[in-house]
């Protein structure tokens, strides 16, 4: 796993505290439990600052999701996420 998907994973853990190491790469609102619009919004915030990037909203896909999320900042960051 890279430093980005590292990073995000542990964004991903300080908000929904629940989420196992093993789950956290197919998570999605329907699959997490309390992933609302109030978790988004926080989730969201959360990876701003940890990033250190301003998210802009109407850029981000209906469905999110850890892996549409990981796209977003891999693509707003120049991050990628190949290995070797």
């Amino acid at each position: 796993m890279d430093d980005t998907r590292a990073r995000l994973g542990k964004c991903f853990t300080a908000v929904f505290a629940d989420l196992k190491p093993g789950e956290i790469a197919g998570a999605t609102p329907v699959s997490v439990k309390g992933w609302d619009s109030l978790a988004s919004l926080t989730l969201l915030t959360v990876i701003g600052e940890e990033f250190n990037i301003d998210i802009d909203f109407a850029d981000l896909p209906e469905d999110l999701s850890y892996q549409r999320i990981a796209e977003y900042i891999e693509k707003r960051t120049g991050a990628s996420n190949r290995v070797g």
